[in-house]
């Protein structure tokens, strides 16, 4: 340890060190070699060069009288604070002794390295980085040698800023889960040893530390002979295998779920919501009731990948509806976005139009050579109404025979202005078409889909009248045989446009609309949601006779011009060609579909799973199966899953990501088969039964 010049930066080691520990009390001044564990600890962080001074942060609690005396007896500086605000503790240390940057140690780590601490400090100086770490994120160097270097600057400002229990509880995760906000470094070993354990938390611990100073002597050694120690010596590794990295810092985070569910920021801006924006949301399908009322996080911070941080910071694994479906890659993919801020930096809109609207129009024609014009809208619903446009303007007949859910607007919901369950069957029962004029009564017929005879009888009933037959290609299942060719043949023979709504399918299981692989050619096919990876965007392709019909009516608007949409497709549409995300997501859907399955048969849950294996979904087979299900959405978020009865495949969700899933279901389902026998799902919901289709929130 060198002593810092007048002006050089100087650099405090500040050791963490209590009495208190939960699973070895006292652990700190436990012998090994002939001296306490806290004394090798601070003789190895003075052999360090870079290191100016060493300081002890303990507690204020009389069971670490013991820890300061000894440090001090040690000629080390020792300032004692709050015993569960550890950041506040480490902060007031740091303070006392105006350090220029800051080396954080742990008073249970015996075997600390001087060197790597000396490699942590130079990266820190050389790389102009906020913090610098050998484990975080994601560590390389066995567990026992972490070592995070920092300035004085920065350790105020997550001092100030850091709110979360696990934030305080210790003291850099603020920094580590903020990337966006701190430029972060870490010393990464050319070999992965994370495996490795050489911390002290469990008796097991000690003992391994201690058998290796009988090996190397009472000496100042390095990772370097332990390493030698154990490949001629593999089994002394042996004893304290099996230990969690990181234990408490998980079971904190555990803590900080649990009270983001009962007194969490998003519910409270959900409450305000609702008195400020009727129905709470902007979409049904996001509001908190149809998952967990009262108690779902609402609102997010971020999302990156397949994780989502609610406004309490609080991360999810999102393994439920993938923002509705829009987001087929994964949240914030990389290329997309940086396709997006490209187009941005150029300039969203102008007087002029976007050249991109032209190069995507011929993308999506060669994708579909049966089509040969192209409109765009920006969302699926209003793209459907420009479709059903379209398509009464070249037939010149008014109704519409219609198959599944197509959206929010008029000519959808006249389906229900003379009976109000019409469209219970399509996906969203309780709708009601207040609002939507009654002139459009008996103007929107539905059908269901696999049952051609209900198609033929409203053909024979109105088929002078029907100018439009509107369906999903493919939704829960596949169509049987000769069911889309029998609906091509009726609208042809009707002179009725036929429609395929591929908002949902498209770009999900082959590079362009389902239909391409079901052998059956619409008239028109309308694209949204994955084409454009969470961007706004919306296409209408079709035979060119059919959409020339659009110079016959009246469909513009400005917003239909932006830059954004189309470069987001466009950017969408080449990564999910070139990365054969298709193939990608179908593995991923049958690997859930098929572990629904046995861990259903494994608890005894009687579960019916359906749909496509890119968005599938399973349902509880009791007469209180919403309970049941909102007690999984409970249990899931409680292990740290955003989770419903439905997955829907994102290119970001990884094969361990689905793995832990589906092991986190398992428990889940052990729990509900457990309450459902003992008549207490209810109960343990502590709350409301998650609403089911439409109902108004009072």
């Amino acid at each position: 340890m060198n002593a810092a010049s007048p002006t050089a930066m100087k650099t405090v080691a500040i050791i963490q060190a209590r009495m208190g520990s939960s699973r070895l009390p006292g652990k700190v001044l436990e012998t090994i070699a002939g001296k306490p564990m806290l004394q090798w600890v601070i003789e190895r962080t003075q052999a360090a060069r870079k290191v100016d001074q060493v300081v002890l942060a303990t507690t204020i609690e009389t069971s670490d009288d013991k820890v300061a005396a000894f440090a001090a007896s040690l000629g080390i500086g020792v300032v004692r604070g709050s015993v569960d605000d550890v950041l506040d503790r480490y902060y007031q240390s740091a303070k006392r002794f105006a350090p220029d940057l800051i080396v954080r140690i742990t008073a249970d780590c015996p075997m600390i390295d001087p060197q790597i601490i000396d490699r942590a400090i130079a990266r820190f100086q050389e790389g102009g980085y906020d913090y610098v770490s050998t484990a975080d994120p994601v560590p390389t160097f066995p567990d026992g040698l972490d070592v995070s270097v920092t300035s004085m600057a920065i350790l105020e400002r997550v001092w100030k800023e850091a709110a979360l229990k696990s934030e305080r509880e210790h003291v850099f995760p603020y920094v580590y889960k903020n990337p966006d906000k701190f430029r972060l470094g870490t010393v990464i070993h050319d070999i992965d040893l994370s495996a490795m354990r050489w911390t002290v938390d469990e008796a097991v611990d000690l003992e391994f530390v201690r058998t290796v100073y009988a090996e190397l002597g009472a000496r100042i050694f390095v990772m370097g002979d332990v390493l030698d120690l154990l490949r001629r010596k593999p089994e002394l590794a042996d004893v304290n295998s099996g230990i969690i990295r990181n234990e408490g810092y998980l079971k904190s985070l555990t803590q900080d779920r649990e009270a983001a569910m009962s007194k969490g920021k998003g519910q409270e801006l959900y409450k305000k919501a609702k008195e400020l924006i009727p129905g709470g949301t902007q979409l049904l399908s996001k509001r908190p009731e149809m998952f967990l009322p009262d108690q779902w996080p609402s609102y997010y911070s971020k999302a990156k990948g397949c994780e989502v941080w609610d406004l309490d910071g609080v991360k999810y694994t999102d393994m439920s509806y993938s923002a509705i479906g829009a987001c087929v890659l994964g949240y914030a993919d990389p290329d997309v976005d940086a396709a997006v801020i490209q187009a941005v930096n150029n300039g969203n809109v102008s007087t002029l139009n976007c050249p991109e609207e032209v190069e995507l129009a011929e993308t999506l024609l060669v994708a579909h050579p049966w089509a040969q014009k192209v409109r765009y809208a920006r969302t699926g619903g209003e793209a459907m109404t420009v479709a059903v446009r379209i398509g009464r303007a070249h037939s010149g007949k008014d109704k519409v025979a219609f198959c599944g859910y197509h959206g929010w607007h008029d000519w959808y919901l006249a389906a229900n202005l003379a009976q109000d369950d019409k469209l219970d069957g399509h996906l969203i029962p309780g709708l009601e078409p207040k609002g939507v004029p009654r002139g459009l009564l008996g103007t929107a017929l539905p059908f269901s889909y696999n049952k051609i005879a209900e198609l033929e009888k409203i053909v024979a009933d109105h088929g002078k009248e029907i100018g439009v037959i509107v369906m999903e290609p493919i939704r829960n299942f596949r169509p049987a045989d000769g069911f889309l060719e029998k609906v091509r043949e009726i609208a042809t023979r009707i002179g009725a446009v036929l429609i395929f709504d591929e908002v949902t399918t498209g770009w999900r299981m082959t590079d362009g609309g389902a239909h391409l692989l079901l052998g059956v050619n619409p008239d028109i096919a309308v694209f949204g949601k994955a084409i454009s990876n969470g961007y706004p965007m919306a296409a209408v392709i079709g035979v060119g006779r059919v959409m020339q019909s659009v110079q016959s009516t009246f469909i513009s608007s400005t917003y239909w011009t932006d830059r954004i949409g189309p470069t987001a497709t466009l950017a969408t549409i080449k990564k999910i060609a070139g990365h054969k995300v298709m193939a990608r997501l179908a593995v991923l859907g049958e690997k859930v579909q098929q572990g629904w399955a046995a861990i259903a048969a494994k608890n005894a849950l009687k579960v019916e799973i359906g749909g496509m294996p890119q968005i599938s979904h399973f349902s509880f087979l009791y007469d209180n199966g919403q309970a049941m299900k909102t007690l999984f959405v409970k249990l899931m978020l409680e292990k740290g899953y955003l989770a419903t009865t439905a997955y829907y495949a994102m290119y970001a969700h990884s094969d361990d990501a689905i793995a832990k899933y589906l092991e986190a279901s398992d428990d889940a389902f052990r729990k509900i088969a457990m309450a459902q026998r003992e008549g207490t799902v209810e109960k343990l919901i502590d709350g409301p039964v998650a609403h089911s289709g439409f109902r108004r929130l009072t």
